[in-house]
């Protein structure tokens, strides 16, 4: 007679035809001889038969206390450092400058701490995202204090925090896969390993979505220990790991559905216990939120009306968009590259009802939901990385739907995981054959079972672990960063920008080269020979030249930044700057300036820079009215943005040297220069 074929999902098995046999659950498998079973690393053990319709009977506490192997946590955390040791040299990019540098708690160190827990993220951006995150930023202080501006520091810790994430998420997962260490340990491999990630590691920024996570996986450890020993403290240690994770990042609320879903899938819990038991995880939410209103005034923020990162609200077409985005988010799961660091207006044209890409996301997601829908009734492993999916990917997609903004590989961070369940179980399905004979399982028949899937998980991994340290390379400084977008992204009117803005550092360097060697040639006592004065020449004129041709580059990506997006009013900005500070065109900065507010009439800046133009041109020409109109900008400039210090500082100075504090011109006056 033919034996039966042995389950080798996370499936239930089906309830047994003969009713007089009573399945006895073991903690050990048992031969047909009674003596021991060799435990398969990769193989579930017999667990407790039930029918979808039927009530677990396995609600009391403490579960069995599952042992973990130490190996694939400290593998998971060894590679999780190496990988990130080529950012060890890096510099800051993108959001570290503002998040760090441009921070003026953060330069405080540990005195700056209080402010930090009282202001948003984004404060000193002079904008209100509503975004509540005082614990990167305190750890940011904190190395400000005993290392200054080192970015070196903050990689290592980056990396060393990332690594200690391999290891909370390998321990845990041996405790959701009992006796699977295999499986558990490669599923860890592909969230580590997987290039999606850089983004967050090697930004030092992303420090937030690390210890979110961070914080969610020893959340979900502790409170697993409390189900296995019942001791209360374990409840306490993942309330508190809940509020750091919180502290972290706002959106780690959607990790509070994790927490009956681990119950429900891998302790075998029912629904209404697994339910019932986030109460203290509630309470632990409300106080958060509470914090949050108290300490910035507003649980949401009043986002910018932004055509570079909110376009779809402004198109109204985030629902379609957000289909759209779904099947963009699962491509780059499965295949990471190409990876950009921005996503702006447009790289990813709106969705609509004609778009074949906002169908294929439409029924992708109801296709999803039907399975984690069946994956839930059956408690099959690839039925919880669905849920998981869906639950992490709840505030990316949430940012498209409510408020219209861009796709972002950070949104990804903790996705990965339920993508690697999925990956891991259809790949295990697909490769590892069962036993010859299931009652008497070797050490080597499992390796030789287990071969193909290791071979080709081998493959996955090393290919995802090569994306990631090409990709780091990218992360080096901003420049580097912003240029090697372009060839994938030349549609971003943001990426655009940033590369122009580049360029515009480097002929600013120029410029200031030049002056420093005509200063230094004037300076010569009692005056500077022929020869000294043709080399300065030489060298001057050599740096204007590069300046120029660095001004001239910037020029030509800001024009096809406005191009993509015709009323892009930063852009326009850097255009008048290049003509005010590169290449000296008083008229050209002028107009562009005012192009500038014409297009964004709330950014502060622009006043201001018109002001010191008028400022200079009315000493120099001995004109009152010009000044009057300096007096104006300056004070623009801090109606449009009260924080403004730059528009505060000169209105100061101007009405300290001349007297003149001028609120109101009339459009004559405005207009006739």
């Amino acid at each position: 007679m033919a034996k039966k074929k042995q389950s080798q999902g996370y499936e239930n098995p089906r309830p047994p035809q003969d009713k007089t046999v009573t399945p006895k659950p073991a903690l050990t498998n048992t031969g047909s001889a009674g003596r021991p079973r060799a435990t398969d690393p990769g193989q579930r053990p017999v667990v407790r038969t039930n029918s979808p319709n039927q009530t677990d009977q396995n609600t009391d506490l403490p579960i069995n206390d599952r042992q973990v192997k130490w190996w694939p946590p400290v593998v998971l955390a060894l590679l999780g450092v190496a990988l990130y040791i080529n950012t060890f040299g890096h510099q800051y990019a993108l959001d570290d400058i503002a998040a760090v540098g441009q921070n003026l708690f953060v330069k405080k160190g540990i005195a700056g701490i209080p402010d930090l827990l009282r202001t948003e993220f984004w404060h000193f951006s002079n904008i209100s995202l509503g975004y509540y995150r005082p614990l990167s930023l305190i750890t940011f202080a904190l190395e400000q204090e005993y290392f200054k501006d080192n970015p070196n520091i903050s990689h290592m810790i980056n990396a060393g925090l990332y690594g200690l994430t391999g290891l909370v998420v390998g321990i845990l997962l041996q405790k959701w896969l009992v006796n699977q260490t295999i499986t558990a340990f490669l599923i860890g491999l592909v969230f580590i390993a997987h290039p999606l990630h850089t983004e967050i590691v090697a930004n030092i920024k992303g420090r937030d979505e690390i210890l979110s996570f961070l914080f969610i996986a020893l959340m979900l450890l502790a409170y697993w220990r409390y189900l296995e020993t019942t001791q209360k403290g374990w409840i306490i240690g993942a309330c508190v790991s809940l509020y750091l994770a919180f502290l972290s990042k706002e959106s780690s609320i959607v990790s509070l559905a994790l927490i009956p879903a681990m119950q429900y899938w891998f302790a075998r819990r029912n629904l209404w216990n697994s339910l019932i038991s986030l109460w203290p995880f509630l309470i632990v939410a409300a106080l958060f939120f509470y914090q949050k209103q108290k300490m910035i005034g507003t649980l949401s923020g009043t986002p910018p009306v932004d055509w570079a990162n909110y376009p779809y609200a402004i198109e109204k077409t985030q629902k379609s968009t957000m289909f759209k985005f779904l099947e963009y988010y699962i491509r780059l799961l499965v295949l990471p590259h190409p990876l950009v660091y921005d996503y702006s207006y447009n790289v990813i044209p709106s969705g609509g009802k004609g778009d074949l890409l906002t169908w294929a996301g439409f029924f992708t997601l109801v296709g999803l939901i039907w399975l984690a829908w069946k994956g839930f009734v059956k408690r099959t492993l690839w039925g919880f990385g669905i849920f998981w999916f869906f639950v992490t990917m709840a505030p990316g997609l949430g940012f498209i739907w409510i408020r219209g903004g861009i796709f972002a590989e950070r949104f990804t961070y903790a996705a990965v995981m339920g993508f690697a369940f999925v990956l891991v179980w259809g790949l295990r399905k697909l490769l590892v054959r069962n036993p010859v004979d299931p009652a008497e399982p070797s050490a080597q028949s499992h390796l030789v079972r287990y071969t193909p899937l290791l071979g080709l998980m081998a493959v996955i991994a090393g290919l995802y672990s090569f994306k990631t340290v090409e990709r780091n390379r990218d992360w080096e400084n901003n420049f580097v960063l912003f240029n090697s977008a372009l060839p994938y992204a030349p549609n971003s009117c943001q990426v655009q920008r940033h590369v122009a803005n580049e360029w515009i550092e480097k002929g600013l360097k120029d410029r200031a080269k030049a002056d420093s060697i005509a200063n230094a040639t004037n300076a010569i006592k009692p005056k500077p020979t022929p020869e000294q004065i043709k080399k300065a020449q030489t060298l001057i004129d050599t740096n204007i030249a590069h300046a120029n041709k660095h001004g001239r580059w910037a020029l030509d990506h800001l024009q096809e930044s406005t191009r993509i997006y015709p009323s892009f009013g930063e852009a326009y900005f850097s255009m008048a700057y290049v003509f005010q500070k590169i290449t000296p065109n008083v008229d050209s900065a002028k107009y562009y300036y005012k192009q500038t507010i014409r297009a964004a009439n709330a950014y502060a800046p622009a006043y201001n820079n018109l002001g010191v133009i008028y400022q200079g041109e009315g000493i120099a020409q001995n004109n009152r009215q010009k000044l009057e109109l300096a007096s104006y900008y300056y004070n623009r400039s801090m109606v449009v943005n009260p924080a403004y210090v730059d528009g505060q500082n000169n209105r100061m100075n101007l009405m300290k040297a001349t007297g003149i504090d001028v609120q109101a011109l009339p459009d004559s006056i405005i207009n006739k220069y």
